[in-house]
């Protein structure tokens, strides 16, 4: 059987995989066939808006059910690197890949390869959109039974109040919120309490979820809509000053919104809406409301925000960008965080990629076990972060090579030996491509959520903002999901109305 030329244009290095187990490699490649499995008969049943477009917009990239066992097979040749006699050797005494590639003697592998040289060229898109679907299943659609499908009510068919958002919300967070009212300064007792800590969580949490630029904004759309106030525990004639949100605001414990988001992730894995079947990983850096014009003599940087640090590039109007970093874990096929590191704005991002993941691990045991790729940008490409995706999650670590400024283009080998997927190849990139969604969650959390415009200063004020976009981001997927929505887990502003 012809086999396709690599892109190195040499033998492979013999260093590849020479740090992974046989048995774990292995499982891990068929592990990826049966996804690309999964993903072709998934084009032909339920194809993604990604898949129909393109099979619309390219008739010639469409195939039939009877096509699907050699475009399974040709991925089966390609990822195991074998010549064609040991490949063979290999597939018919393991059952696992006689189920898979659907073969059971020499003859039937002799047949599917025949049917492979009539190809004009090999299904490269094919296998891309299977991966993509295959890792997309079930995405924006209702995976429960008729009967236990909740009652969509007429006035919430195109839309859901904001107001329904937090009702929910503070009936599934009820536990925490009354921690929270723990918190509540003492009163007289000959005065009856005015407010309570809760009411200033769920008001911020409120503002992040509608967007709005500061705390006088969301007074002002508190005071014209009684069932917004009354939804965060306040009546429209008795809106606190902007002063009492911020002091208020002030002395929540970071650990009890943590809590929050870990409790609103841990409901969202459990509905199956989170996954987690490929963990995106990456930094963007969150800038902070500083003055980058002026000079502050007392400030350790000079700047407005004496906690802050330059993030490497300049912002829009060409002046100095000052702010912080983000890294979080995002689930592929939600494009949801489930995992927030909070860091200087100059960090670098390999230093706090295993902090995160021990995170995710720590916190969401269930989801780690899901995991079966791990997927980043060269600014990754460690050997901690490989060790950790093949021993801790059992999953196939894709991550750019990052040469570093070395001389030679392959010199990156120290991680090749970690690779199960050879880099630049069609299975690599295939895998690879899922990263942009992480992007879109980035994207998705400083535009949408106002997380780029937001206008405070100090470490523990910006890192309050990250908390609470996350809880905001979370908080309308799971509504969305509860009251038969699940279309509509990333519309946000498109859907949430006053």
């Amino acid at each position: 059987m012809a086999r396709r030329k690599k892109n190195t244009g040499g033998p492979a290095p013999a260093m590849f995989r020479s740090q992974v187990g046989p048995e774990i490699v292995e499982q891990l490649l068929l592990q990826f066939v049966t996804l690309v499995k999964q993903g072709l008969h998934l084009i032909l049943r339920v194809p993604s808006e990604l898949a129909a477009t393109e099979l619309r917009q390219h008739p010639d990239r469409q195939y039939s059910p009877a096509a699907i066992p050699a475009f399974v097979l040709w991925v089966a040749v390609e990822v195991l690197e074998l010549p064609w006699p040991e490949f063979c050797t290999s597939v018919l005494s393991q059952p696992a890949w006689q189920a898979v590639l659907a073969v059971a003697t020499q003859a039937d592998l002799a047949r599917l390869a025949a049917e492979r040289q009539n190809w004009a060229s090999l299904p490269c898109r094919q296998i891309e959109l299977a991966v993509h679907d295959a890792l997309k299943e079930g995405d924006k659609r209702e995976s429960r039974p008729t009967g236990q499908k909740p009652a969509v009510q007429a006035e919430y068919a195109e839309f859901i109040g904001a107001a329904q958002v937090l009702k929910l919300l503070k009936k599934q967070l009820r536990p925490l919120l009354k921690r929270l009212d723990a918190l509540d300064p003492p009163q007289p007792a000959h005065r009856p309490r005015d407010y309570r800590t809760r009411a200033f969580v769920l008001s911020e949490l409120l503002r992040w979820m509608l967007g709005l630029a500061s705390t006088e904004e969301l007074r002002r759309k508190l005071k014209p809509h009684p069932h917004l106030a009354g939804a965060v525990n306040f009546t429209p004639e008795s809106i606190p000053a902007a002063c009492t949100f911020s002091r208020r605001r002030q002395v929540v414990p970071v650990d009890d919104l943590k809590a929050i988001l870990h409790a609103l992730v841990a409901v969202l894995i459990k509905c199956r809406v989170i996954e987690g079947r490929a963990w995106v990983v990456d930094l963007t850096r969150v800038p902070t409301h500083a003055s980058v014009t002026k000079t502050f003599v007392e400030s350790p940087n000079g700047k407005s925000d004496p906690e802050a640090a330059f993030c490497g590039y300049p912002d829009n109007d060409g002046g100095y960008q000052f702010g912080y970093g983000l890294l979080w874990g995002v689930d592929f096929k939600t494009e949801l965080p489930f995992a927030v590191v909070f860091g200087a704005g100059d960090a670098h991002d390999s230093p706090l990629a295993l902090p995160l993941l021990e995170q995710a691990c720590a916190e969401h045991p269930r989801l780690a076990r899901r995991c079966n790729y791990l997927i980043a940008d060269g600014s990754y490409a460690t050997v901690d972060f490989f060790v950790f995706a093949l021993q801790r999650l059992r999953a196939i670590a894709t991550v750019t090579k990052n040469p570093r400024n070395a001389p030679d283009p392959a010199a990156d080998l120290r991680t090749d030996t970690y690779c199960v997927l050879r880099r630049d190849t069609l299975a690599y990139h295939a895998v690879f491509n899922c990263r942009t969604s992480v992007e879109r969650t980035n994207s998705w959390a400083k535009l949408t959520f106002n997380l780029k415009y937001h206008k405070y200063r100090g470490w523990e004020a910006v890192l309050r903002c990250v908390l609470f976009t996350a809880i905001a981001m979370l908080s309308v997927a799971w509504v969305a999901v509860k009251t038969g929505h699940p279309e509509k887990i990333r519309s946000a502003h498109t859907w949430i109305s006053l």
